[in-house]
């Protein structure tokens, strides 16, 4: 059982990860591109962190969705046995936790940067 679930996530990475690596360049951070092999990088340091935050809440979600779906997996693979029941459960749950704190995190970063303090160059 263990072998099948070895298989199936390293499946799943495998299939996941593209060819071409292109990471999204934030609007207005054309200029002072670094090319590396996950794409452009802005050298700017406003643009690193705007790419850096975009970026990584569009890896967290992927992050949340391969883990969502092997803890799927291990449910319907678990043959009854109530203890990999709940570890499948408690991954989709953790998954579900993580994607919520990914959301409110931009909710915040938007409501107190953008909307209450109006900071430059916050807004996309």
């Amino acid at each position: 059982m263990k072998k099948i679930n070895k298989i199936l996530l390293s499946s799943l990475i495998g299939l996941s990860f593209p060819q071409s690596v292109n990471a999204v360049v934030p609007s207005g951070c054309t200029e002072h591109l670094l090319d590396t092999g996950l794409g452009n990088i802005p050298t700017d340091p406003t643009c690193l962190a705007r790419w850096v935050l975009a970026n990584g809440i569009i890896l967290g979600g992927g992050i949340a969705f391969l883990l969502s779906v092997f803890g799927g997996v291990s449910i319907i693979l678990a043959g009854g046995d109530p203890e990999k029941i709940n570890q499948g459960k408690q991954m989709i749950s953790s998954a579900i936790t993580g994607l919520l704190f990914i959301i409110f995190s931009i909710f915040l970063l938007e409501l107190f940067g953008v909307k209450i303090f109006r900071l430059p160059d916050f807004s996309s």
